[in-house]
């Protein structure tokens, strides 16, 4: 039987053989040539050229994988189904670009060992490699651009690659209109604010700050770059960013709020301090500053801004009592009405002491002092992260110059005993993989990010992302949720940071959604401190955050218009609350037509939230 042939099976890919249509396609031909036709069908045609296309996709995936490390690509969940606006459901890897498919990867490569002998000395040199800008003899504007080329540029495929990201299910429009909206839980995207501002309208590439959020603004304060702590020095100022910033969710606007100019109490200790909100007011407490570990804090700042709805100033607190050692990198929760404060390092000394500030009186209380050394209390650890479910607050990783902690045994804070207690942590068998030792937790790691929110079934959840262990050779890109009920860990498999962060911080706001802002990326070739930020919904929030979210996609200029015209257009109140303070008006008329504003109610069509 001379069907089969050798010369006519050399054009078989094994690899195509693992798509269905291709497969089916190859039993089609063999058909035909058993049964004698003389060529395909126009139909057959048509799939083959459709496989043939998607095949080169996947193949240009790999080669993008393999020598272009700079693109992260990852693979979503097989199995997902999407359903497109005619109501076909569509397998994403037949219906999306291999682009769009593929966006997050784990990114943990190995890199040369630092020198930490002094705590944060690893973030001065992290950028060592990067600082290549000559700054003798260069005026005021010629610096503060190099201080910008250390940041991602915001090249119009960047922000091309931003909108995709947006839009994982739908198409974009023509005539460069935005792609209509997709909400997609648990999928980290990029907020595109650069393209909206101009140098100097948003903050430096940074590491070592912190970043809390309300319900309408996200606060970024103080951190830390080398080229622009070269260039504060030679004019004699703080080599730290001296400076808090906010962030509109609605109109994807940054604005400095405060800084040494305009803010005489502004601290200097504004690498590695703690950052909270409380009734819409911020509270900062320890810090160090540069260099790092030779002078720390141990005060508490309270900060008022006009996006807060108060008069802007920077406020130390006048308190009493047992202060707790001056440090920085400790965690920090309000309970009732006291502050605490956990562990920490002077830049030697590590501790996992507890004290607590009564924001009523100004008193410092110290509760617990821990002796690992005579009872079973936790070791010392800074740039840990502590969670609060009411009843314990759970200290999540940490370490020291040399060593980080793990995170199956958590310990954790009894507010009510005045005692520590330990939980074992149940890990996510979806990610156990014998091969490369993963049983299924998190890594020890520390200098990562945490934030938590409570569950619509009431559930605290406790996520983290990225960070880096001791041997400052392994770094980390990954997202994990923590169950504070079920002590069950969960890693996120549809997102991951583009490529491993540390000293980077986290946020969340009242609805459900995550903020990841700066930090230190690591790849292969370099690290870079960065200023980017993305956003992740950790959980499906309610209809009317949801489409206030899409209302906002659509329209990042609501700031034009006045209150009387948003409530017009049946924007409630809340959600326009949260705006800031009107702009300008239009010059071509005198109040903004309110049928202009795209609302959900108006167009559903474009407006439609796909989730998936």
């Amino acid at each position: 039987m001379n069907i089969l042939k050798p010369a006519k099976l050399k054009c078989i890919v094994f690899n195509q053989l693992r798509h269905t249509w291709t497969f089916l396609l190859f039993l089609c031909d063999l058909l035909a040539q058993i049964y004698g036709t003389a060529r395909p069908t126009d139909h057959q045609e048509q799939l083959a050229n459709q496989n043939n296309n998607n095949n080169n996709n996947n193949n240009d995936d790999l080669i993008m994988e393999q020598d272009m490390p700079e693109e992260e690509v990852a693979r979503p969940e097989q199995g997902v189904v999407e359903q497109l606006e005619d109501g076909e459901l569509v397998h994403p890897l037949l219906d999306q670009p291999p682009d769009i498919i593929a966006l997050f990867q784990d990114n943990q490569g190995a890199g040369e060992p630092m020198d930490a002998a002094s705590d944060l000395d690893e973030e001065e040199e992290a950028d060592d490699d990067d600082v290549d800008v000559d700054y003798d003899d260069t005026d005021s504007e010629s610096e503060f651009e190099e201080m910008f080329s250390d940041e991602s540029t915001s090249s119009s495929d960047e922000l091309d690659e931003n909108r995709t990201v947006l839009n994982v299910s739908l198409s974009p429009e023509a005539d460069g209109k935005p792609a209509l909206y997709s909400f997609q839980p648990l999928r980290l995207v990029k907020c595109p604010y650069k393209d909206k501002h101009k140098a100097g309208e948003f903050p430096l590439a940074r590491s070592g700050h912190r970043i809390i959020a309300s319900n309408s603004h996200l606060y970024s304060l103080g951190g830390y770059n080398p080229r622009s702590a070269l260039a504060a020095s030679r004019h004699g100022r703080c080599l730290l960013f001296q400076e808090l910033w906010s962030y509109n969710f609605a109109t994807r606007t940054w604005k400095l709020e405060l800084n040494a100019d305009n803010a005489s109490n502004m601290p200097v200790e504004l690498a590695s301090n703690a950052l909270t909100i409380h009734n819409n007011v911020l509270i900062s407490h320890g810090g160090t500053g540069f260099p790092f570990g030779e002078s720390c804090s141990n005060d508490c700042y309270v900060y008022c801004t006009p996006s807060a709805g108060a008069t802007t100033g920077v406020q130390r607190l006048k308190v009493t009592g047992d202060l707790p050692t001056a440090q920085y990198g400790p965690g920090i929760v309000i309970h009732k009405h006291f502050l605490y404060t956990i562990g920490g390092t002077t830049g030697f000394d590590y501790t996992c002491d507890v004290y607590r500030l009564d924001l009523h009186t100004g008193v410092w209380e110290n509760v617990y002092i821990s002796r690992p050394e005579m009872r079973d209390d936790p070791e010392g650890r800074y740039r840990h992260e502590v969670v609060y479910d009411g009843k314990h607050i759970f200290v999540l990783g940490g370490g020291t110059s040399h060593s980080v902690y793990d995170l199956q045994r958590i310990p954790a804070y009894n507010l009510e005993a005045n005692c520590w207690d330990y939980f074992d942590t149940y890990p996510d068998r979806r990610a156990a993989d014998i091969e490369f030792r993963n049983v299924g937790y998190p890594k020890p790691r520390k200098c990562f990010s945490c934030v938590q929110h409570q569950s619509a079934n009431g559930d605290i959840e406790a996520f983290i992302t990225g960070g880096l262990q001791g041997d400052f050779s392994t770094y980390f890109s990954d997202i994990w949720k923590l169950n504070l009920r079920t002590k069950h860990w969960f890693r996120i498999e549809t997102a991951s940071l583009p490529r491993p962060l540390y000293f980077h911080s986290a946020a969340h706001s009242d609805n459900g959604c995550m903020y990841v802002f700066g930090g230190i990326e690591y790849n292969d070739k370099e690290m870079r401190r960065r200023n980017d930020l993305y956003k992740m919904w950790m959980t499906v929030p309610k209809l009317s955050e949801m489409c206030w979210d899409a209302i906002t996609y659509y329209n990042d200029n609501l700031d034009e218009y006045d209150r009387k015209t948003l409530l017009g257009a049946g924007i409630p109140k809340r959600f326009a609350d949260r705006l800031p303070p009107q702009r300008r008006k239009r010059l071509d008329m005198s109040q903004p037509d309110p049928s202009m504003l795209i609302s959900l109610y108006s167009n559903p069509k474009r407006a439609r939230s796909a989730t998936q």
